[in-house]
This record gives C-alpha cells, sequence and structure tokens, in this order.
C-alpha cells in the first residue's frame, strides 16, 4: 500500500467520513487531484468496504476538453467496473437565470446541484471531492480577504453534510507525486492558469509569497484550521441547541422574539448565520452589515420590521414572532372542510385538530388549544374555513364582539393570520378560533354533561 494511501485510509477513520456498505459518488473532473482520489478509494474499497459511483459534469465553460476528459474517466471506470454518469450543463445559462453570483460561485452551485441528484438517484450515501490542504488554504485566505466570520474560515471541512473530503489533509504536491509513481492517468485543465479567476490569483501569486516568508505554510495554516475548527465546534453545538427552538411551516422559518432577545450577542449573530446560510440559493452567509442591523431592530421596542439579507431572502418582526423567509410572507391558505358528524379529526401539517364528544374537563382548558363547547350550539354541519378580517367572535369571558384580526394582533399572532382557521356552526356562528379563542356561546350550565371538546395539539 502507497503511504499516501495509508495516510488516506488512517484520515478517514480519524474523521469518520467513511462507513463499511456505504455507496459513495467520487466526484471526478479528470484533474490530478480527483484521479488520485479515485485511485486510492478503489485500491482502499476492500478495507472499507465501500461501493463506488463515478460522476463528471461539464460546466459548459470550455469548448476543448470535457469531452476527452469525460472519455478517459469512462475509460477507468469501465477497466474497474465502476458505473458512471456524465452530464452537460449550462454555467452562463444558470448566471443569466440568477444574477449576482460570480463564474465560479455559479460553476459551483451547478456543480454540487448535479452531484445530489446523481447521489440521490443512485442512493448514494455520501459525496466524495478531491479538495486538498491547497485548495483548503485558498479558501481561507480569499473567505479571509472578504471579511468572512468563523464558520467561512472553517467551511471547507473533513465532512460537511453529504460532502467528504479524503484527501483534504495532502499537499498538491503528494498528489501530483502519487499520480506520477503509480501512473494515474489524468489531464490538465488549462483554465486552472487563467489568474483571472481569484483562486487561481490566490494560488499563483499570493501563496508563493507566503510561502518565501514562511516555507512550513500549509503545515502553519493546517494548524491554523484545526484550531478555529475546535474552537466553532463548541459554537456550533450552542447554533444547533438554539435552532431547535425554531419552527418551519410551509417553508418559513420562525420562532419567538424573546428567544432570539434572550441569546447572547455572539451566539445570535451565529445563528441568523446558520438560518441565512442554509435558506438562501447560494449558500452563502449574510454580510455583518445586515446582521447587525437585523440585531439593532431585534433589540428596539419596534414591533414591525423588515431586514433584507438577500434580494429574495428577508427576517421581520411581526407581533411576537420573527419570521425568516424567501420572496413574501404568506403561509399556504388553508381549505375549508364541512364536518358531518363527530368524532372529526384532521391533520394540519404538524398539528392534529380533533372535535370529540366527551364529559367535562377540568384545570387543563385553556381556549386556545383545548377547550369544550355546550352541545346544544354543535348545530351540524359545522364548517372549518380560512379566517376572514370580518370575522368577529364573542371571546370567552365577555359579553361584547369583538374582531377576530384585533384578537390576533394583540396575541402577537398576526404573522400566522393565513394559517388560521374558524370553526362555526350550521347557524354561521363562531365557536373556535384554533390556537387563538373559544366564544362566549360555548360556555355550557355547570350541570351540563353534554359537552364537544376542541383541542388542537403536536402530532
Amino acid at each position: 500500500m502507497h503511504v499516501l494511501e495509508e495516510e488516506t485510509l488512517g484520515f478517514i477513520g480519524r474523521w469518520n467520513l467513511l462507513k463499511p456498505a456505504q455507496r459513495v459518488l467520487v466526484a471526478v473532473s479528470g484533474g490530478k487531484d480527483s484521479m488520485a482520489l479515485l485511485n486510492i478509494l478503489w485500491n482502499l474499497k476492500p478495507l472499507l468496504s465501500i461501493e463506488l459511483v463515478v460522476a463528471n459534469m461539464d460546466h459548459g465553460l470550455r469548448e476543448k476538453g470535457p469531452m476527452e476528459e469525460a472519455e478517459m474517466i469512462r475509460q477507468v471506470c469501465t477497466e474497474k467496473g465502476i458505473a458512471f454518469f456524465h452530464e452537460r450543463r449550462d454555467v452562463k445559462d444558470y448566471m443569466a437565470k440568477t444574477p449576482g453570483l460570480s463564474v465560479e460561485e455559479a460553476a459551483r452551485k451547478v456543480r454540487y446541484d448535479f452531484l445530489r441528484e446523481v447521489k440521490n438517484a443512485q442512493s448514494c450515501d455520501v459525496i466524495a471531492v478531491a479538495h486538498n490542504r491547497d485548495d483548503l488554504i485558498e479558501t481561507m485566505l480569499l473567505r479571509m480577504a472578504r471579511g468572512t466570520g468563523l464558520k467561512g474560515v472553517v467551511g471547507l471541512r473533513p465532512s460537511n453534510g453529504d460532502i467528504v473530503r479524503p484527501l483534504l489533509f495532502c499537499d498538491m504536491q503528494r498528489i501530483m507525486d502519487y499520480v506520477t509513481i503509480n501512473m494515474v492517468t489524468f489531464m490538465e485543465d488549462e483554465t486552472n492558469l487563467d489568474t483571472s479567476f481569484d483562486r487561481n490569483s490566490v494560488r499563483l501569486k499570493i501563496v508563493p509569497e507566503l510561502k518565501r516568508l514562511n516555507p512550513s505554510f500549509n503545515e502553519a495554516m493546517w494548524r491554523f484550521f484545526e484550531n478555529l475548527y475546535d474552537g466553532y465546534s463548541i459554537v456550533e453545538k450552542d447554533i444547533m441547541e438554539a435552532l431547535s427552538s425554531f419552527e418551519t411551516i410551509d417553508g418559513i422559518l420562525f420562532v419567538e422574539n424573546v428567544r432570539l432577545k434572550g441569546m447572547y450577542r455572539a451566539l445570535l449573530f451565529e445563528t441568523v448565520r446558520e438560518i441565512v446560510s442554509k435558506m438562501s440559493s447560494d449558500g452563502y452567509p449574510p454580510s455583518r452589515e445586515r446582521i447587525e442591523a437585523f440585531y439593532d431592530l431585534l433589540m428596539s421596542e419596534r414591533n414591525g420590521w423588515t431586514v433584507e439579507f438577500r434580494e429574495d431572502l428577508k427576517g421581520s418582526r411581526l407581533g411576537n414572532y420573527v419570521f425568516f423567509y424567501k420572496k413574501s410572507l404568506i403561509f399556504e391558505t388553508l381549505e375549508s372542510v364541512e364536518v358531518f358528524s363527530l368524532p372529526f379529526e384532521i391533520s394540519l401539517g404538524g398539528w392534529r385538530l380533533r372535535i370529540r364528544e366527551g364529559k367535562k374537563l377540568s384545570g387543563r382548558l385553556d381556549g386556545r388549544f383545548l377547550s369544550v363547547c355546550g352541545i346544544r350550539r354543535m348545530t351540524l354541519p359545522l364548517k372549518l374555513r380560512p379566517a376572514d378580517k370580518k370575522d368577529y367572535i364573542v371571546p370567552f369571558g365577555m359579553s361584547g364582539t369583538k374582531r377576530i384580526e384585533r384578537i390576533v394582533s394583540e396575541k402577537g399572532l398576526k404573522g400566522f393570520w393565513s394559517k388560521l382557521l374558524i370553526l362555526e356552526n350550521a347557524r354561521g356562528e363562531i365557536l373556535w378560533v384554533p390556537g387563538i379563542v373559544t366564544s362566549e356561546l360555548c360556555r355550557a350550565d355547570p350541570s351540563c354533561t353534554e359537552l364537544v371538546v376542541f383541542s388542537l395539539e403536536r402530532r
């Protein structure tokens, strides 16, 4: 076993990158690094007990090279008996439809979309990419030059979701030595010498100067990465815990305003970065200026406000909640349902609404999520319908009517207006607004035992 293969095996084990019986999709461009990765994983395949699948994509950016590269990879895969998938996609067309992205950013997005489509279609568990230590250093320098946060510096990690990087510990020079000694077939990409690309400029101009200052620059940057990664891992646990208090409906993420205000500032900043990164089309976090604007508004006494993190991604406070959403803050409107008999039950996203006959309850009624109504008001058929801004109700314990929209606003829940349902009887009397309030019309005599129970609960 070649020493690089042995070290790769150790790196995979140390970072728990691959598990026995997994199907691994190997992203292969045809260059030295990806062909080396394919060869190494093929040789380690019996020891790792994995299956390999290979994918290659033509970005449509070069006239010469992609077809030849794809054919070379196909031949290697045929010789080894590995399934191979290739496709050409138009990155420039994607850029025209998604303004604001650089060629490198657009190519990355299109490439990973393709890889995940192949991964899902072929039931693969992870995608192995050939990023090495030189790539890591270039990425760190580029992101630091642009003023990134901690997550940005450690973004190119050994394992990130369904992406694994078995060669991240290894310098490009060692990969070049490996393919030479082992006669691994590869092809050079002429665009790697084009310094109009930021990454190439860093690799060809900036890194050599830094190595002149410190001949052990690569080793020093790897230590820097590991130190930051260890520290960020602690922060990341707090972020995941913070995110567990958020809920999602129809792609809109929301949480109570007081929960965010209760976070310490640094955690709040990192949590917002994580949310925006995951929800945005390019996967990048917002600028610090946008996060500071969000923080200032959050800590103010203003009730309704909006911060635009991206052209199509916003954060807003409405009532007692803060929402993160794309395009507009509108939940899908629920459809009307008629209830002809009891018991009745319906699932609404992550909730279950039930209407059933029952005995008198005590000590647990809140009028919002659990309530009762006198049987005489339950004239069938009942109707569950979307709330209307003209709707009025006599709130339980009151004698006069009140606009439901006002009640919702007072409870700090007006951001959920399009999700609200009204329960009314055959006479058109509103009996219950699930999750909001029960009508005084439902009041039953203390001696009454014929009741109907309303409940709205998590499934």
